[in-house]
């Protein structure tokens, strides 16, 4: 939900922040640290300068109106760490300075309360007023001071000293201390705007895809048919892909559906003629030897029937991809050609081919087969006796040339021949189912959805005319022939 998408973003931004937080501080912490030992070895070399061994004591004569770096408060110790020297006589602070710290150089801080640190401010009125602010807030607060210990080791005029200088103002009256604070601030910020502030985010940016969901909602409820494509920018792609799926989905169920009942239709007619046939062999009105080519016949119509609507559904359309394989065309023209005359062998039918071996085919070579199975197929049955066939090829056209002997196509039934159910002659039985296969006219009729959907993928026509054998001529042209560079 956006809400916990937001949740977590807050999570890693806080994290984030919280670690570059503590880096920064811990870095302004040890600078911060460096710099007042700097400053406060400054003063220590400054009263190493000014103290004097005499007499197995030290002294150190101090400048009037010395103005120094900060108020601190030194005390000088020998190598036993006996305190020989201290500017201001403060015993809790004396105290406080522990043995080892005099052992090597190094930074410290002394943690006390609000009236010690008052004793070491007596003559910094400003401090005091802060200090006394601090007072009125918490009176359990506590105070840090900076101690810095340096060693100087013997010279010839001084002994092994160490000096241990105090920082009599504590960090927390120091402006420094601020960025704790700031840091406490910008965390409580983080907490109160960072979050509300990615949840509006999260929100405001997540609309759309809210909006796409209720109308993906409303697609399964059969509320709507396409997503809105006024969407977002980011969207604009998904929501155009997801409405083209939906198209080619319903395209396919129709398809579906429509082929169904095209099959339904087609099949009465052969069943209608097996059951009259049978009834006739009941009655004894026909023979056998006379009844089993007529359902022969009837049967394979059937089988042809099946396979050509099985093969128009697994068609979507004039959107398929299609196949760009190369078939040379002369080894499936003679397939085709062994296969009709096992079929025509009775009528004698003789077919001839004079065709170029590099002539191809572009495309799915059950297409290929199919068309042309069905033309090839009505001119045998048309025929008298010969059939021949040829071919050209051009940079994006396949003419393949299919002509016989027959009685030919008048002209005015030209335009009905390639409807299934039409005939341009009666001369023979049948429905023109083959031709119908093999060509899409554009009428809005049944049994042309086959040819127009095997067709229509390779822009391709039939055309009839006259042929010098006396009869029909039949162009097959097929389109989109130019092979991709990885056929070439």
């Amino acid at each position: 939900s956006p809400f916990s998408a937001a949740v977590a973003a807050a999570g890693v931004v806080l994290v984030l922040s919280l670690a570059y937080g503590i880096v920064a501080l811990v870095g302004y912490s040890v600078s911060f640290d460096k710099t007042t030992f700097r400053l406060l070895r400054g003063e220590s070399n400054l009263f190493y300068t000014l103290a004097k061994w005499e007499n197995n004591k030290i002294s150190v004569e101090l400048p009037e109106n010395l103005d120094m770096q900060s108020p601190t408060m030194t005390l000088i110790y020998d190598e036993t760490g006996k305190l020989l020297w201290t500017q201001r006589n403060i015993p809790w602070l004396i105290k406080s300075i522990q043995p080892e710290w005099l052992k090597t150089n190094g930074f410290h801080e002394i943690e006390t309360n609000v009236d010690a640190t008052s004793t070491l401010l007596s003559e910094d009125h400003s401090a005091q007023e802060k200090l006394k602010e601090v007072r009125e807030d918490d009176d359990d607060a506590e105070m840090t001071h900076s101690v810095a210990v340096n060693i100087y080791p013997a010279t010839a005029r001084m002994p092994q000293l160490t000096i241990v200088v105090v920082d009599t103002i504590p960090i927390e009256l120091k402006r420094s201390y601020m960025v704790w604070s700031w840091f406490v601030y910008v965390l409580a910020a983080n907490l109160l705007l960072v979050i509300p502030l990615l949840w509006i985010a999260a929100w405001w940016s997540l609309r759309p895809i809210e909006a796409l969901a209720r109308e993906v909602r409303e697609l399964e409820d059969h509320h709507r048919e396409m997503l809105n494509p006024e969407t977002t920018r980011e969207l604009t792609s998904l929501v155009r892909n997801l409405n083209q799926l939906l198209k080619s989905e319903r395209e396919r169920y129709n398809k579906y559906r429509t082929t169904l009942t095209d099959l339904t239709h087609s099949l009465k007619t052969p069943l209608a003629v097996l059951q009259s046939t049978l009834r006739s062999l009941r009655n004894e009105k026909m023979s056998v030897s006379k009844a089993e080519p007529v359902m022969l016949e009837q049967i394979s119509r059937i089988s042809q029937q099946i396979g050509y609507y099985l093969h128009r559904a697994s068609m979507r359309g004039s959107g398929v991809l299609l196949s760009r394989e190369l078939h040379p065309v002369a080894p499936l023209l003679d397939n085709l050609i062994s296969a009709l005359n096992k079929v025509y062998q009775r009528k004698g039918v003789n077919i001839s081919m004079d065709i170029s071996p590099e002539i191809s085919f572009v495309g799915e070579q059950n297409d290929f087969v199919e068309v042309m199975g069905n033309v090839l197929d009505n001119a045998c049955k048309y025929c008298l006796e010969f059939v021949e066939i040829s071919a050209r090829q051009t940079d994006d056209h396949l003419h393949i040339f299919v002509e016989d002997d027959g009685p030919g196509i008048p002209h005015s039934k030209r335009s009905l021949v390639f409807d299934r159910g039409q005939r341009a002659d009666t001369l023979r039985p049948g429905q023109g189912v083959g031709l119908a296969v093999a060509r899409e006219i554009g009428i809005q009729n049944q049994s042309l959805y086959i040819a127009r959907e095997i067709t229509e993928q390779y822009a391709g026509q039939i055309i009839a005319s006259d042929s010098l054998l006396g009869g029909a001529r039949m162009e097959v042209v097929f389109g989109r022939q130019h092979p991709t560079q990885k056929e070439e």
